[in-house]
């Protein structure tokens, strides 16, 4: 395994219900990665507006870190923890 720092804006497609977000999918260089597990989510409220943090593994068992930042909604791709 190997981990890569990415740290850029990606298109997310998330499900938003009860107060809660939950990344279904997202966009890398063209390619659609569904999403198949949120192994973890957390928030920093240090910044002005909120970032929420998730650890999410892809249908490849890649597994990512993504952050939205709620001050402008949007998703960041911070990191990439590749399987092979």
């Amino acid at each position: 395994m190997r981990q890569e720092a990415i740290d850029q804006a990606i298109a997310v497609r998330a499900d938003f219900q009860g107060g809660a977000v939950k990344p279904l999918a997202f966009v890398r260089r063209g390619r659609e990665h569904r999403i198949v597990r949120v192994n973890a989510r957390w928030i920093d409220r240090m910044p002005r507006h909120p970032h929420f943090y998730f650890s999410v593994t892809d249908e490849s068992g890649d597994v990512y870190q993504l952050q939205l930042q709620a001050g402008d909604l949007v998703w960041w791709l911070d990191s990439v923890t590749l399987e092979s």
